[in-house]
């Protein structure tokens, strides 16, 4: 229609608009990662630094938890062994929360790198 405002507001075409869906998109996947960019393990949630794998099923502990992490929620899960590599530097965390697991093992110097833990 001729004469007709334009709906994405004044000055701004359409074209301009699209032009903004990348950025975007970017935007949210900057949102989505860790607070340091690292990327959230898939079977989590991450927010600001906490990371949620609760009642996930995980077998083992994931391996892409991002560094800056402060609370990891492992609880529920079929965890049955912690190794020295689980943790390391997770120089951050404060609360590592591991109930409702079948752990028998856990390796020696596990929590090694966990200088800041303050609940487990």
């Amino acid at each position: 229609m001729v004469g007709a405002p334009c709906p994405v507001g004044p000055g701004r075409s359409p074209a301009t608009v699209r032009g903004l869906l990348p950025v975007a998109a970017l935007f949210l996947l900057v949102l989505s990662s860790g607070a340091d960019g690292q990327p959230c393990p898939a079977q989590c949630s991450c927010t600001g630094t906490t990371v949620d794998c609760h009642g996930q099923g995980l077998r083992s502990v994931p391996r892409n938890i991002p560094r800056n992490t402060e609370r990891l929620d492992l609880n529920a899960n079929n965890l049955t062994k912690i190794t020295k590599a689980d943790f390391a530097g997770l120089r951050h965390l404060r609360v590592l929360q591991l109930m409702e697991n079948k752990i028998t093992t856990i390796e020696r110097g596990a929590f090694q790198d966990l200088k800041e833990l303050e609940r487990l």
